[in-house]
């Protein structure tokens, strides 16, 4: 065990730093909602059809990428210069989407935007440790929840209002008074105590899991403008990413001051957050890819009520984040997790049941209702049992890894999902499968009841909508066996209740 530190922080600017902190999130969070409902603006007016995925992807991958680099650097030189760096980082790139001229300007842009939110999320979740104490964590922690709940429930009607009335160069200009208030109240409330830790930065290990993940990621990501087309190519760059991660972690057991230190995953207090944070990403991904698609696909739904099913999980997730906060604290963050695992087993039940009988639109939404509920006491316990569990002077590191494992999970986990989708509505429809692509796109009954989609003459509408109805079935059932394998993990996380000296849990 530790020994007791003195304060990172000075106590008495906490509220001031705690409002930088929540302004931080707040610019990754409505930058995450905001940006896609302008897109088919931009896309038409940089004519860019063709590299609409890559202001998605690239954003995914340089976001997801240096999550872990930023968590040990935090730890290594401090919060403060890595936190002012990367809100620097953001607005240099949202003023660059915002001057954008043309599609690869964007996604040179989209791409230093992500490499600056890869910071603000850990930093800040590891500033909070800093300055709150273990018992003041999950209330604090319920606020970050709070923003993106606000954000994913406001972000979309934002973008809209924005795009028609000022254009939307806008959505990313926004960014910009945000990210100075949170830059100024970093840089002169934030004041730092300790020095910088004479060690140094795993410069092959930052590398080589660089260069795995986004492999893997450009793997799962069906190589986005279709510049690789053939399976041999996906498998090659699979097979690549998880050659290089292997050798990483081999690496990583060899050097002195590792990138991550191996010890993060030797126990299970601190490795069963990061294994839940891969299920419950899938999860997260999963229910937002998927359950649209049975709206709009199987139920004839509308693009605007494919959307609003989702809303319950995003309102749902922050209720619960927030209420979670008493429940940690009473029960600890073994019971908790069983409790959002639970939750999310019965959500997940729902949906498979749903589309077993399809069901109604609303017993969907009730079902995300649920699932929301799990997630938001999960993603809350995920950070705040990593923190309790894992000694002071790796909080950097071992908060960045939540978010990294729930983002990198769930990319690999939805691309996994697509794969079983695809297949199993090849079966069913064989040469017929792009004309239920344009039945969802807008192919509607005519007058004799029966949807004529091109290529697929004499096919009733129904006949693809069933097809897309039983394809997604396996889907909703391999998320269902997941969630019952992330109880067996929530099992396995720390049970205490009461703060360590330095961090360090002392449970076996």
């Amino acid at each position: 065990m530790l020994a007791s530190v003195p304060p990172r922080f000075d106590p008495g600017r906490r509220r001031a730093v705690t409002v930088a902190l929540l302004l931080a999130s707040a610019l990754v969070s409505f930058e995450f909602t905001v940006v896609s409902t302008a897109m088919p603006t931009i896309i038409g007016d940089l004519a860019g059809l063709p590299l609409y995925a890559w202001v998605f992807a690239i954003y995914l991958l340089t976001s997801t990428v240096a999550m872990p680099l930023y968590g040990r650097l935090a730890d290594v030189y401090g919060r403060r210069k890595l936190l002012l760096f990367s809100i620097g980082v953001f607005l240099v790139g949202a003023v660059a989407c915002a001057f954008s001229r043309s599609m690869p300007q964007l996604i040179v842009a989209r791409a230093i935007q992500g490499l600056g939110a890869a910071g603000l999320i850990p930093i800040s979740l590891t500033v909070a440790a800093d300055i709150y104490a273990v018992e003041e964590r999950p209330r604090v922690q319920g606020l970050f929840s709070a923003v993106w709940g606000i954000a994913g429930l406001v972000g979309p009607s934002l973008g809209a209002f924005l795009t028609v009335r000022f254009g939307w160069r806008s959505i990313f200009a926004i960014n910009v008074p945000l990210g100075i208030v949170a830059f100024a109240i970093v840089a002169s409330q934030m004041i730092e105590s300790r020095a910088r830790l004479p060690e140094p930065i795993d410069v092959a290990g930052s590398l080589s899991l660089a260069c795995g993940v986004t492999l893997l990621l450009f793997g799962v990501l069906h190589a986005p403008g279709g510049r690789i087309a053939s399976a041999t190519g996906h498998a090659v760059l699979l097979s690549s990413g998880i050659a290089v991660l292997f050798a990483f972690a081999w690496l990583q057991t060899r050097r002195a001051h590792p990138l991550i230190p191996p010890a993060l995953f030797r126990r299970w207090d601190t490795a069963s957050p990061y294994v839940s944070g891969m299920i419950v990403g899938t999860t997260i991904y999963g229910v937002d890819t998927f359950v649209p698609l049975f709206v709009q696909g199987a139920k004839g739904g509308t693009a605007a009520s494919a959307g609003a099913v989702i809303t319950p999980v995003i309102l749902f997730s922050s209720i619960s984040a927030a209420l979670g906060a008493s429940v940690i604290l009473r029960f600890g963050f073994r019971a908790t997790a069983r409790l959002g695992g639970v939750l999310v087993v019965l959500g997940l039940g729902g949906l498979v049941a749903g589309v077993a009988t399809d069901a109604s639109v609303v017993w969907m939404v009730a079902a995300c209702a649920v699932i929301g509920s799990g997630l938001g006491l999960f993603v809350l316990v995920q950070v705040l049992a990593v923190q309790h569990a894992a000694p002071e002077p790796q909080w950097g590191i071992a908060t960045s890894l939540v978010p990294f494992f729930r983002r990198f999970g769930g990319s690999l986990g939805v691309g996994a999902l697509g794969g079983i989708f695809a297949t199993a509505l090849s079966s069913r429809l064989g040469g017929s499968v792009a004309a239920a692509g344009r039945l969802l796109a807008g192919g509607r009954a005519g007058a004799s009841g029966s949807s004529m989609p091109p290529g697929a003459p004499g096919r009733p509408e129904g006949v693809f909508r069933a097809a897309i109805q039983h394809s997604l079935a396996p889907v909703f059932v391999v998320l269902l066996g997941l969630a019952v394998l992330n109880l067996f993990v929530a099992s396995r996380f720390p049970d205490s209740k009461t703060p360590r000296a330095g961090g360090v849990s002392t449970d076996p």
